[in-house]
């Protein structure tokens, strides 16, 4: 049969709103499409957006990943990825030939966490003293935590729940890329790829000292 009322979901004119239950008003309950059924295949038409799952499903292991990674640069080279475990951090800090410079940062508020500033070498790229280093970059921040005392496996836990804790706000501001989110009392930066809209990486950072 067909509907002759109005549209109520205001999307699409014509009869046949029974179309939003995948055509097939019959084993569908849900004649409107209001309801998401993901195990079928099909989603209403509310849901497709506001539902969508912002932290892919390997989010744990790829955030363990890249926390324990050593040795390698981000894409501009002018820093170390990763390697928020201290002993990764400070194994490529061996590895790519920086010099920690200043004083390590710590606060009581913050137990295990370390932070650092560091500077990568510059290597001359031919000539005679081709990779050798010539200079030191910019001072970058690292901050880290002690294993010892957040294992891997407790920080990987509270960067996944700070990643679903900022899902709304990156579904609210589709065009934000960072988002600030405190856990067990330690703040995270949660970021979003901005090419395929799901989220990134959430890491531990150390806050200024107004933010309580």
């Amino acid at each position: 049969g067909r509907y002759i009322t109005q549209d109520p979901l205001g999307i699409l004119g014509g009869l046949n709103s029974y179309q939003y239950a995948g055509s097939d008003p019959i084993n569908w309950i849900d004649p409107l499409g209001l309801i998401k059924v993901a195990d079928k295949g099909v989603e209403g038409i509310v849901g497709k957006e506001a539902d969508a799952q912002l932290v892919p499903d390997t989010f744990v292991s790829d955030v363990t990943t890249h926390n324990k990674q050593i040795g390698q640069l981000n894409a501009k080279k002018t820093g170390i990825s990763g390697a928020h475990n201290q002993d990764a951090f400070l194994e490529s800090v061996e590895m790519t030939g920086a010099k920690i410079v200043g004083p390590k940062h710590t606060d009581r508020r913050f137990p295990g966490l370390i932070e650092y500033q560091y500077q990568l070498p510059a290597r001359a790229a031919n000539g005679p003293n081709a990779g050798k280093i010539i200079r030191f970059k910019k001072v970058e921040k690292k901050t880290t935590y002690d294993p010892a005392i957040l294992s891997d496996a407790k920080v990987a836990d509270m960067s996944n729940r700070a990643a679903k804790q900022a899902e709304n706000y990156f579904r609210n501001n589709p065009h934000k890329r960072e988002y600030s989110v405190k856990v067990d009392g330690y703040w995270f930066t949660v970021t979003k790829n901005q090419n395929t809209g799901k989220i990134s990486n959430a890491f531990l950072t150390m806050p200024i000292r107004n933010i309580k």
